[in-house]
């Protein structure tokens, strides 16, 4: 558990000044590596999906495990098969094989019906597919051609041999790897804890009794996609502009919490009491503010152990910003990584013009579309910081670099939604 105690004077100090964007990526960054690794548990094999590979596993048996045969047919040695110069030549049928039985040894002399599947009698080396025989009377007549050592054959650790790195530490699991690891019939698997994100919006304007009552937005945002990503959130509403309430909040979330993140309340103003809660606390003040459109009053402190994101109140502000620090950092925090990880990015061509925002970084919502072999950005149109229907006809955010306009048919960067 984090001990957090109010400290014992409520003076303000100075925090750093104003960084910009990839100075805020580099502090994120640096922190990041900082944090413990999340505390590992067993689950079964079945909930794995979703879930963080806490050690490398390697293959306990190879795969597959024994020379299999690739099809309905009949197995039989090569060197069975005289050569009599003939368009055919014939050989007795004995034995019937499907998958699941441990066959006897193959019978010199004589082939075995066999199933796709089904472990390969010892001895034997060629599977003739059944449409390319004809079976009279007990013999099997083949074709000499068709005959060749290891034909239709799966052998043994083909795709993987016994002790062979199958998944590294760290890796992220989903179907593919489920499969895998049944392969291998493991049944329980090592993955780190979920990250758990507590998640706080204040105002007295979220009281249903307000005068001018408003909806809460952005927990039910951010917990949407924050989960995800797989963490476990708990969102808390302070319904009031008391900044004891919110200490109150801030203290309970943040002893139970790997992040916190908080909404709205670190301008200014009267009611914005976050960032003179987080200081009343201890917390440590990493970078105040950040030269970036919209979401300049992103604010990032360390209660404790506790990253802090103090997120703008402006909900698509607090969607860029959860966007583009946020859910990098966490997915870092949950895998592990000595690094911040981005997510992956497009490359391709504006069909928009932009211009220059001065020293900040810009973030704008965009549609992402194919054209010939190229990716085409269009501009969705947005109403600023608080818009959030622009963002559910996007596909994701374009960055505009700090004093460069963007002109039509300018090769550009744009992150896709993580959510997506």
């Amino acid at each position: 558990m984090h001990s957090l105690q109010p400290s014992a004077t409520h003076d303000r100090t100075p925090a750093p000044a104003m960084v910009d964007y990839e100075h805020a990526l580099r502090i994120l960054s640096a922190l990041v590596t900082t944090l413990p690794a999340p505390e590992i548990e067993h689950v079964p094999v079945h909930q794995a999906d979703g879930r963080v590979l806490a050690t490398a596993l390697q293959a306990l048996a190879p795969r597959p495990e024994a020379d299999i045969s690739a099809m309905d047919g009949y197995a039989f040695c090569c060197a069975d098969i005289a050569d009599t110069g003939q368009a055919t030549s014939t050989i007795p049928l004995r034995d019937y094989v499907v998958a699941g039985d441990q066959p006897a040894p193959h019978h010199k002399g004589t082939a075995a019906t066999i199933l796709t599947g089904a472990r390969l009698p010892a001895g034997a080396d060629c599977v003739i597919a059944r449409e390319r025989v004809e079976v009279r009377n007990g013999l099997l007549h083949l074709t000499p051609s068709d005959i060749a050592v290891g034909k239709n054959i799966r052998q043994t650790g083909e795709e993987f041999a016994a002790g062979s790195l199958l998944l590294t530490a760290s890796q992220k699991l989903d179907w593919r790897h489920i499969a895998l690891l049944v392969s291998q019939n493991i049944r329980q698997v090592p993955v780190y804890k979920p990250c758990r994100v507590g998640v706080i919006a204040s105002g007295a304007e979220f009281a249903q009794s307000a005068p001018d009552s408003r909806a809460e937005i952005n927990t039910p945002l951010l917990h949407a996609m924050l989960t995800r990503q797989g963490a476990h959130v708990t969102s808390r509403i302070v319904c009031s502009d008391s900044r004891e309430d919110l200490l109150a909040a801030i203290s309970e979330l943040a002893e139970q919490s790997d992040i916190l993140l908080t909404t709205g309340g670190i301008s200014v103003g009267q009611t914005d009491n976050v960032l003179p809660v987080m200081e009343q606390l201890g917390a440590t003040c990493l970078f105040r503010r950040v030269k970036i459109r919209p979401g300049k009053p992103f604010t990032l402190m360390q209660l404790g152990s506790v990253p802090v994101f103090c997120l703008p109140g402006n909900p698509g502000a607090t969607a860029i910003c959860a966007q583009v620090f946020v859910l990098p950092f966490l997915r870092s925090f949950m895998e592990h990584r000595q690094a911040l990880m981005s997510f992956p990015v497009l490359h391709g061509r504006s069909s928009f013009s932009y211009p220059s925002l001065s020293d900040a970084t810009g973030f704008v919502p965009v549609t992402c579309a194919q054209s010939g072999k190229e990716t085409v950005f269009s501009l969705v149109p947005s109403k600023g910081a608080s818009d959030v229907l622009c963002f559910s006809r996007a596909d994701g955010l374009l960055l505009i670099p700090p004093g460069q306009a963007i002109t039509i048919g300018d090769w550009c960067s744009t992150t896709r939604f993580c959510s997506i």
